[in-house]
């Protein structure tokens, strides 16, 4: 299923919304399980599984945490676990949904949707930073590894200060690097260009985005309507 980006993220704010007035967990549980068959039309179907199958077992701790008093800790642990119910719903959303959109594709809908280039710009260059970091630290640990040198927590207890020298300051270099090289690649490609914005990629709204939209305001709906019953 390929849904137009500014529906995916109308779906985002509406299911944050929804989370926001959800009236308890078992509601929240059965976003979860929209968000999973979202993801698994979306040919995300492995990332949702594994994000359920993370949340059922949180959610699992915390009911048996509940049962047990642990004074002043129980209140600690609630609150951790309500923080974790609340975003696991959105954080699966969003994980699909960035995992799902180019970001020529979110340019391109910030375009049409007339967002200010102040806006759009750090965007981009956001969205292109973080695989850029994550390709380098890939790099990092192998050639840690090389050192004979663990790129782990472990590692860093045993010898911290060569831990340090060999992961934290190439990642701190590599970081200012990619972040002005995207910036000059930007610039180069004309991101500052005034004139108006094209893409080869044909975004619309279609009876998919309808289908989506309809499901996500009828959950909102009914979590709203949920709340002020309860």
């Amino acid at each position: 299923m390929r849904l137009d980006p500014r529906t995916k993220l109308a779906l985002l704010f509406v299911w944050a919304l929804a989370v926001f007035f959800s009236p308890g967990l078992p509601f929240e549980a059965g976003m979860m399980v929209l968000a999973v068959v979202f993801g698994a039309l979306c040919g995300k179907a492995r990332l949702s599984v594994a994000m359920f199958a993370v949340y059922c077992a949180t959610m699992g701790i915390a009911i048996a945490l509940a049962q047990v008093n642990l004074g002043i800790f129980s209140t600690l642990f609630n609150s951790f676990f309500l923080l974790v119910r609340k975003v696991f719903p959105c954080g699966l959303l969003a994980a699909i949904i960035v995992s799902t959109t180019q970001v020529n594709e979110f340019m391109s809908a910030f375009s049409k949707m007339r967002c200010p280039r102040e806006v759009t710009i750090p965007l981009a260059v956001m969205m292109r930073y973080v695989p850029a970091i994550r390709e380098d630290w890939g790099y990092i640990k192998d050639a840690m590894r090389m050192r004979g040198v663990s790129p782990t927590l472990g590692g860093f207890l045993r010898r911290p200060g060569l831990t340090v020298e060999c992961l934290y300051v190439p990642l701190m270099m590599s970081a200012l690097n990619v972040a002005d090289e995207l910036s000059c690649a930007s610039v180069a490609r004309g991101i500052e260009n005034p004139a108006p914005r094209t893409c080869y990629l044909h975004i619309e709204f279609g009876t998919a985005d309808a289908a989506a939209a309809v499901v996500a305001v009828a959950v909102l709906a009914a979590a709203i309507v949920l709340r002020s019953v309860a």
